[in-house]
């Protein structure tokens, strides 16, 4: 495996917790900007960098992106809330031929469990079982819903067609998913689905106990990523050979 020059965007508690996972697997990370001025001083290239891992916020990673893709660097990013700004970058990429990997979660164990859910909304299409979604997260987090949250409800909607959209908090209409998110403490993230019925509940859950799984997920990621053009997520990290 070759190591890497990574820039970390966004050096909270995420960014740490990459550095940490990158180093422990060999790479060098060349800089660690916070904030959009920090920009200011670090030189962009190819020779300086191979690979950029965003986890900064909603507003400064369509910058750090574009940044990255005008410079012709890979970038991973696991920033969530972005509304309009990632359709805007991932519509860039496909058009100057950039690297762009996007995932709401970089966690090996979440990735398998969007698949049980999306398994489990085909299996119960026409079956009168109504889904109920809920996430637990720490204080700090910014995006509510999560952006996991939200993947899994687009997931059940996209398979199964009775549901047609998703709304924050409880719903009245039973073509509308509900979607609940509780802020306490420093918990890492905690997903829940329930399908129920007259007869019986069906639940799914995935509880992470830290960021570790988060962050190596990420760095696995930046280490396939650079020589692929696209845009890319973890199915396609997933589902690629050794």
């Amino acid at each position: 495996m070759k190591a890497l020059k990574i820039i970390i965007s966004g050096y909270g508690r995420m960014g740490h917790e990459i550095e940490k996972a990158a180093t422990e697997r060999g790479h060098s990370i060349v800089a660690t900007p916070d904030n959009n001025s920090d920009w200011d001083n670090i030189i962009l290239t190819r020779d300086t960098c191979d690979v950029v891992i965003d986890f900064s916020t909603p507003d400064s990673s369509a910058l750090v992106v574009k940044k990255c893709l005008n410079q012709g660097i890979p970038v991973v990013s696991g920033t969530t809330g972005w509304r309009d700004g990632l359709a805007e970058v991932t519509e860039m990429c496909r058009l100057s031929g950039g690297s762009f990997f996007y995932a709401p979660n970089f966690s090996i164990g979440v990735n398998i469990f969007f698949e049980i859910n999306r398994k489990l909304a085909r299996l119960l299409t026409g079956l009168n079982y109504t889904p109920l979604l809920s996430e637990i997260h720490h204080i700090h987090k910014l995006d509510s819903p999560s952006g996991t949250a939200i993947a899994m409800a687009n997931d059940i909607i996209a398979a199964n067609p009775y549901f047609t959209a998703w709304k924050p908090g409880n719903s009245d209409d039973k073509n509308i998913l509900s979607v609940y998110s509780e802020r306490t403490g420093e918990v890492p993230g905690t997903h829940f689905v329930e399908w129920k019925s007259d007869a019986d509940a069906i639940e799914i859950r995935h509880t992470a106990f830290n960021r570790k799984g988060f962050a190596t997920g990420a760095v696995l990621a930046a280490e396939w990523l650079p020589g692929r053009t696209g845009v890319f997520g973890m199915a396609d990290l997933l589902d690629t050979e050794p």
